[in-house]
């Protein structure tokens, strides 16, 4: 196993992240100003915030001072990635959502091989794509349902 996400209650946001010897947890909050925290077992402030924007793009704010770009690749698209501050995708994380099954891809591009953030870029970005899975969902249940 190289990384997983684990949601400790079937309702909510919180969930349980880990990557090697990385463990954090993941939260969703916010309503006019939606943002994924960071955290890590060992310390009770935030490791990190993503600030999410309309259209599925925002910005994540490392506590080392890093900055990293998410966006959505296309309005309609379930293609996302992290860039660095020059743009360069460094992570790319390609879902197949089913009714039943969730999987995908993650690319990572040759910059970012090395990178110390890499295990946090991974699943902070299958985090927030399962989120955007599931609020996508929601909203074509209630306009179509």
């Amino acid at each position: 196993m190289l990384g997983r996400i684990r949601w400790p209650k079937m309702l909510g946001s919180l969930a349980e992240a880990e990557f090697g010897e990385n463990r954090w947890t993941f939260k969703r909050g916010g309503f006019l100003r939606p943002r994924v925290t960071v955290r890590t077992n060992t310390a009770p402030e935030d490791s990190a915030v993503l600030e999410l924007s309309f259209g599925g793009g925002g910005l994540l704010r490392v506590r080392s001072g890093r900055c990293f770009r998410w966006s959505r690749q296309g309005f309609w698209s379930h293609r996302f990635a992290f860039a660095d501050d020059k743009g360069v995708e460094l992570v790319v994380i390609e879902p197949k959502l089913g009714l039943l099954r969730r999987s995908g891809a993650a690319h990572v591009c040759e910059k970012a091989a090395d990178l110390q953030e890499l295990p946090l870029l991974l699943l902070l970005g299958w985090y927030v794509t399962m989120l955007i899975s599931d609020d996508d969902a929601a909203a074509v249940a209630v306009c179509c349902g």
